[in-house]
């Protein structure tokens, strides 16, 4: 196979197809790889979706934009080809949250049914098409050395996005611009401050996504505080956290409270000082445009105004206006017709945009769906030991940031946030089931080194 791959390469080169051979040579040996074992091709989605964004300033083919889920849909297939050694044993019982998810995927594809259309097949994508990913990782879940690894690419993949994202500070709007980024989509000002928005279509994914990362790898970090990771990303976390500033995300500002509020009343009461010292950073703000940016109440307002407006819809449509009728599903489905109405309603409000789509019912489900998977975080936090109780406790605070940050913000309809947070809860909660086998050693250690 070595041979025969090595003439095909040499063919194409032979021919002009450099691009195809450089592709070649970098697919078949990444394929090869996630046959043997899938969980590799999951490692490699959460290396890379941080970075998709460059996509806007890197020249591509357009087929190359569907990489991840492309890459998805392969991750996926090869669990059903990988050798039994790389699968979950049979006979499990699902995620105590699996009845939510389940509820609400009825409910949504009940609505695209009624509803029809480019828009509600696109809602129907937005809101579930990584749930694929988390398919694959509770069929073929990661070990303990998989598990420890995952949390390496979360780190250094913040940590390069915020070193980025603070550069952007330094470059500016104009060069920014000039690099291949759009006014108005990737770059934005609050006030008069750009926000930050790094290796990411827009700040929001930025923002989010470093919140999470800080709130995941923080009692893990402390829980194995000697080891050289853990020192360097503690050492790093107030570049993690300046990032996250200048996206200037407040759905992001709020949900680290929280989560760091969960942890400190948790697990590390010391953590519960950082709130305090927070608030007083940012009071303490350089720049009198910042801190106006920071603490200005216009776009809540504007959200409120857009809630009150619309609740008179609400309650004339008790079961929804249809999936994919407000937010990023009925823009996409406007571009797909070359027609954008600017006066496109989108809710920055992942309760109230359900409840305008789907109604009481599909609101009801995703207040279970956020309750069922706190609950079964907290009883992984309390059955597993080590490293990955650590890492129960650091998905449970992502969680309940993920909950207060939907308040202001379509959260998980923001890429790559939706990725993350189906991955990290079925990894938890596969992880949790495997220690309840009595096959399974009482407490998984990860490798001792960085």
């Amino acid at each position: 196979m070595l041979v025969s791959g090595n003439l095909v390469l040499g063919a194409l080169v032979l021919g002009g197809a450099v691009e195809a051979a450089l592709l070649l040579a970098v697919a078949v040996p990444v394929v090869l790889a996630v046959l043997r074992r899938p969980q590799r091709g999951m490692l490699l989605l959460l290396a890379l979706v941080p970075f998709d964004g460059l996509l806007e300033v890197v020249p591509h083919p357009g087929w190359a934009s569907a990489w991840k889920e492309a890459l998805v849909v392969a991750v996926l297939g090869a669990t059903f080809l990988a050798p039994a050694s790389a699968r979950a044993p049979a006979g499990r019982r699902l995620p105590s949250w699996f009845p939510a998810v389940a509820a609400l995927l009825a409910v949504s594809v009940g609505s695209a049914a009624t509803t029809g259309g480019a828009a509600a097949a696109y809602g129907l994508k937005i809101s579930f098409f990584y749930l694929l990913i988390a398919w694959a990782v509770w069929r073929c879940p990661p070990d303990p050395t998989e598990r420890d690894r995952m949390v390496t690419i979360l780190f250094a993949t913040a940590v390069i996005c915020a070193v980025y994202g603070l550069a952007q500070q330094k470059l500016g709007a104009d060069q920014l611009n000039g690099m291949g980024y759009e006014y108005n989509t990737t770059i934005r000002f609050a006030g008069g401050l750009l926000r930050s928005f790094s290796s990411f279509v827009q700040p929001f994914g930025f923002g989010f996504y470093v919140m999470a990362v800080m709130l995941v790898g923080l009692p893990v970090a402390l829980a194995d505080a000697k080891r050289l990771r853990s020192r360097l990303f503690l050492l790093c976390m107030p570049v993690l956290f300046a990032g996250m500033l200048t996206s200037v995300v407040r759905g992001a500002w709020l949900g680290f409270a929280a989560g760091i509020g969960y942890l400190g009343f948790r697990r590390h009461p010391r953590l519960l000082l950082v709130i305090p010292l927070v608030m007083v950073g940012l009071l303490l703000l350089p720049s009198i445009t910042t801190s106006e940016a920071a603490f200005s109440s216009q776009s809540t307002q504007e959200r409120a105004t857009g809630w009150g407006e619309r609740t008179r819809d609400v309650l004339s449509h008790p079961f929804g206006a249809g999936l994919g009728s407000t937010g990023a599903a009925a823009e996409k489905a406007q571009r797909l017709r070359g027609v954008l109405n600017p006066d496109l309603y989108t809710p920055d409000n992942q309760f109230f945009l359900v409840l305008y789509e789907l109604g009481v019912l599909g609101l009801w489900c995703l207040l279970l769906l956020f309750g069922w998977v706190l609950v079964s975080l907290r009883r992984a936090e309390r059955s597993l030991a080590g490293f990955d109780g650590a890492l129960a406790a650091g998905v449970s605070a992502m969680v309940v940031a993920a909950a207060v940050a939907s308040l202001t913000a379509s959260y998980l309809q923001i890429f790559p946030m939706d990725v993350l947070w189906w991955v990290l809860i079925t990894v938890v909660a596969t992880t949790a089931s495997a220690s309840r086998s009595p096959a399974a050693p009482a407490d998984p250690v990860a490798p001792a080194n960085a």
